[in-house]
């Protein structure tokens, strides 16, 4: 098996190092033009998959510490008292709120990253695979799907699109 093939790396590198392996173009290749464009989009596309995959873990390791954090809150004030650090904001019922709040806010940016990283990875495969695709073709498909993910959340536009829809 190739040393590519390892299953503790993301889809994406696992991607963008098949791509390399096999697009090792040479210059005499009449598809060396091609296969250089194909791989500048594969890799382009690599170090968004991988910005997207250091902040869902970043926010993945937060939620779940908060989360675990507000489970066991009423377990922490009872053992704080017991030694002797017996501090009001503890027993806050706020503090517990914002624990619990903070924790679902995490949960929230991390299945918005995975699922962008999935999308992103989901591109790659179709650069990828599509060989009879032209480069032009891929290139519109790859702009207009970045497009959509990267827009985000505007609360003008959905206000706007929302009176649209009323009659």
């Amino acid at each position: 098996m190739k040393p590519i093939f390892h299953p503790n790396k993301i889809s994406a590198k696992l991607l963008v190092d098949f791509a390399s392996e096999f697009w090792n173009i040479d210059n005499n290749d009449p598809n060396h033009m091609n296969n250089q464009y194909r791989f500048l989009m594969v890799y382009d596309l690599y170090i968004k998959a991988r910005s997207y995959a250091m902040v869902n873990k970043i926010c993945f390791v937060i939620a779940t510490l908060m989360g675990f954090s507000a489970v066991i809150w009423p377990a922490i004030v009872i053992i704080s008292t017991e030694f002797g650090f017996d501090k009001e904001f503890l027993k806050s019922a706020v503090v517990q709120a914002a624990v619990t709040a903070i924790a679902g806010a995490a949960f929230a940016a991390y299945n918005n990253y995975k699922k962008r990283q999935m999308y992103v990875e989901n591109l790659m495969r179709l650069v990828i695979f599509s060989p009879n695709d032209s480069i032009e073709s891929l290139l519109d498909k790859v702009l207009k799907e970045m497009a959509r993910i990267d827009h985000g959340f505007s609360f003008s536009e959905s206000f706007t699109e929302k009176q649209a829809k009323q009659p």
